[in-house]
């Protein structure tokens, strides 16, 4: 596998110290190659308002929900 240091796997964007990506991303590799998951490439898209957000919960039927869009449909 080929190491490509600080960049995200996925859209290749900086995630070193000081690119703003730093802060929550997390170490990764696709099989090809190692680096990073940046934050927008984590986050995924809220079954219910369909905004992309970092913390995301499984509802009760399965679905992926934000925190408040969980509240207020699974409670």
């Amino acid at each position: 596998m080929k190491d490509i240091g600080d960049l995200c796997i996925e859209c290749g964007e900086d995630t070193a110290f000081g690119s703003g990506l730093f802060v929550n991303r997390v170490p990764a590799d696709d099989g090809k190659q190692i680096g990073y998951l940046c934050p927008e490439c984590q986050s995924i898209e809220c079954d219910a308002c369909q905004e992309k957000t970092l913390e995301y919960f499984t509802g009760s039927d399965g679905g992926w929900y934000c925190e408040s869009c969980l509240d207020r449909t699974h409670k």
